[in-house]
């Protein structure tokens, strides 16, 4: 496994890269973000890899941060998606979105991807949602993605309480997502689930 290539970028063109090490020029297909935090050609670069191994195919893909390339490698592991969607995935949104839209089951962000359909965006959240640590994928500055593992936290301990009061867990669940607002406690979105309820 190549972890990482680090030497001079020597072409940038969509959605590959050339980069030269030692005198041998590595081709690397990269994620959008990847491609936009480049230095200037000619110039020294670090890029963290995945070699993709087939019987008639070596393939290098490239990513801006471990935290990008770990997002990567779930979803290769998911049935059914291979390296390239993987990358168009990457590339079509914020990695704190993906992130959230799987930790939440929000099959719209994955969904609308270039070649990602509402079925196999549903077997990617099935497959990962277990799976996904989301405080493994935050990034300096990465407000969007603090914000929802807050909010989902508070989503988990007011699931909790309302299930103490005697709901069931789907019905807590849907309560508490239905009422969960951006910076709201467990307290608050409990105190608004039970005011649904009597209404």
């Amino acid at each position: 496994m190549i972890g990482y290539i680090k030497g001079i970028l020597k072409e940038k063109d969509y959605d590959n890269i050339t980069v030269e090490v030692g005198g041998v020029g590595f081709s690397i297909m990269v994620t959008k973000s990847c491609m936009v935090n480049l230095p200037l050609v000619d110039e020294e670069v670090k890029i963290y890899t995945y070699l993709h191994v087939r019987e008639d195919e070596l393939s290098l893909y490239g990513f801006v941060s471990p935290e990008e390339k770990r997002l990567f490698l779930q979803l290769i592991s998911v049935s059914g998606i291979g390296s390239k969607t993987a990358i168009q995935i990457l590339s079509a949104e914020r990695m704190s979105a993906i992130v959230n839209s799987i930790i939440n089951e929000d099959v719209s962000v994955i969904g609308n991807c270039k070649g990602i359909g509402k079925k196999t965006a549903e077997r990617i959240i099935v497959e990962l949602k277990d799976k996904i640590k989301p405080l493994d994928y935050i990034l300096p500055n990465d407000n969007v993605l603090k914000s929802a593992i807050e909010i989902n936290q508070s989503i988990e301990d007011a699931v909790v309480v309302l299930t103490s009061l005697g709901l069931s867990k789907n019905k807590a669940m849907e309560l508490a997502k239905q009422c969960a607002e951006k910076n709201d406690t467990a307290e608050m979105i409990v105190a608004k689930a039970l005011h649904n309820l009597n209404d």
